[in-house]
Formats: structure tokens, C-alpha cells, sequence
């Protein structure tokens, strides 16, 4: 009913603009040129009515944004290191330290790395996990090398082993690595491990330049240098990294691998049997 009475008020109003142009035609010669111009407004002032009522109505569009989708993790950058690493090897190589916040459930990652998948040189990574309210460090060692090699943006293929690397951390699982980068293939090895008691994930990992395989030895070196520097109050932390620093081989005896038969420190060769493939990282 609305509709209708504006469109008869518009017509009306038509109308009778029309009549008046009529009446104007037929005394133009009697009115002054202020009365003219007053006719005249109102049939334009019809004529727009009249097309504002026939006028298709515009569209409207609605348009809604995509959502963005935040990461859950914050890169701290005021965060402090709160662990270190140096070895021989290392120098020379490009080195990042990030620290990372969960925005719900308060855990933190530290990452380390030197040099990269692209550059030359060795290219190794260090990646601590201390979970919060939020999840648990994974626990099979291969899904959380997979998870640190994806967070890295690398591509890579994982095949998993039988082998232990003994650090002074314990036995960490082992798990093969080839890394493909701007120079060609890299032969690279990692090791895991998680723990309840603190509630810790560490992943690491050594790649060559080329793709020679690399020795369980060196990557055992590298973890025993891995040292705390604050445990930002966890007193449990604190104690497990004492420990393991009693245990700390210095890179010298005992050897590096847990196997049936016990092995030289640098028989490598033996460690790489018994294998099993189990996927592939794709970098972004």
C-alpha cells in the first residue's frame, strides 16, 4: 500500500506541473520573468519525480571480509634468548635467535638457526618447546621434525630410523633428512625428544652443504653444547639442564650410538640401516 500511494502522489504531482506548463504556454505573454522561471522549476520538479518513480532501483551489494587468520603464535621481539649454543662449526654462518608466545596458552618456543636451506655453508637449526595451557609437546619424534621443518618454510624429505643419538639429554630418536635448497639436495639429520618432567619438545638438526650424509657424532657434539641461560623461574627446567650437564660427553667417550652392538663414535654408516620413509615436508 505504501508503494501505491507514493506512486499516485508522484503522479499527481505530474499532472499537475503538466496543467500548470499548459497555463504557462497561454500567458507567457502576461507574466514577468520571475513568475516564468517559477513555472519552470516546478516542471523540472516534476520531471524529476517522475523519473525517480519510473528509475530502475540501484543495486546494493554486500560485501563481507574475509576473515584473517592469526597465527597463534606471537614473535616476541623484546623476548630474551634463554638458551645458547656454540660450536666450531657454526662460525662463520648466519645466526637468528626468535622467541615466540602462544596468545592463549602462554607457551614458548625458542628458535635458533644458522644459515639456511638456500645459502651456502651448513645450515643447522635448534628448536625448544616449552607448552602451555595450549598442547603438549608432540610426542613421536617424527611429527615434531615434520612440525619444525614446515614452521621453517624448507623443503624436505624425512625418513625415520631405529637409531638413538646419546646426548646429554639421553637417547634422542634420529630421523634422516634431505633438504633440497638453491645449491641442490643437502643430506641432513635430526633428533628429537620430548619430556613431561619439565614439559619440554627439542628438535635439531645439522645439514651439510652438499649431500653427504652427515655423522651422528657431529650432531651429538652440537647438542652437548646446547646450554641454559635462564629458566625464567621454572625450577624444574633449571634441574633438568644441571643434569644433563653431568652427563655431558664433551664430544669424547662414551660413543654416540645406542645400538644391539656398540659402535665407534664415528660409525655413521652403521646407523643409517634399518630405515623406514615417511614423508615430506613442502616448503611455502
Amino acid at each position: 500500500m505504501l508503494i501505491l500511494d507514493v506512486y499516485y502522489a508522484y503522479r499527481d504531482a505530474f499532472y499537475r506541473a503538466r496543467d500548470q506548463l499548459a497555463a504557462l504556454r497561454d500567458r507567457m505573454g502576461d507574466l514577468t520573468a520571475s513568475s516564468a522561471l517559477a513555472y519552470v522549476s516546478v516542471g523540472i520538479m516534476g520531471a524529476i519525480l517522475a523519473n525517480d518513480l519510473v528509475a530502475p532501483t540501484p543495486a546494493v551489494s554486500s560485501v563481507t571480509p574475509t576473515p584473517v587468520i592469526r597465527s597463534p603464535w606471537i614473535e616476541t621481539t623484546r623476548g630474551q634468548g634463554a638458551f645458547a649454543l656454540e660450536f666450531p662449526a657454526l662460525e662463520g654462518l648466519q645466526a637468528r635467535y626468535v622467541v615466540r608466545r602462544h596468545r592463549d596458552g602462554g607457551g614458548r618456543k625458542d628458535e635458533m638457526s644458522w644459515g639456511g636451506a638456500a645459502d651456502p655453508g651448513g645450515y643447522a637449526r635448534v628448536a625448544l618447546y616449552r607448552p602451555g595451557k595450549e598442547a603438549a609437546a608432540p610426542a613421536d619424534p617424527l611429527d615434531a621434525v615434520a612440525a619444525v621443518a614446515a614452521e621453517s618454510a624448507i623443503n624436505a624429505e624425512l625418513t625415520e630410523t631405529e637409531s638413538k643419538l646419546m646426548t646429554k639429554f639421553g637417547a634422542l630418536a634420529l630421523i634422516d633428512m634431505t633438504v633440497k635448497g638453491g645449491e641442490g639436495e643437502r643430506g641432513c639429520l635430526a633428533a628429537a625428544g620430548s619430556w613431561s618432567d619439565p614439559h619440554l619438545g627439542l628438535v635439531a638438526w645439522w645439514c651439510n652443504a652438499g649431500p653427504e650424509m652427515v655423522a651422528h657424532g657431529h650432531l651429538a657434539c652440537l647438542l652437548d653444547r646446547l646450554a641454559l641461560m635462564s629458566a625464567g623461574g621454572d625450577d624444574r627446567l633449571a634441574e633438568f639442564f644441571a643434569k644433563a650437564e653431568l652427563k655431558r660427553s664433551f664430544c669424547g667417550m662414551p660413543g654416540t650410538l645406542v645400538n644391539p652392538t656398540p659402535k665407534r663414535i664415528d660409525d655413521w654408516i652403521s646407523g643409517k640401516t634399518e630405515t623406514k620413509l615417511r614423508g615430506r615436508i613442502a616448503g611455502h
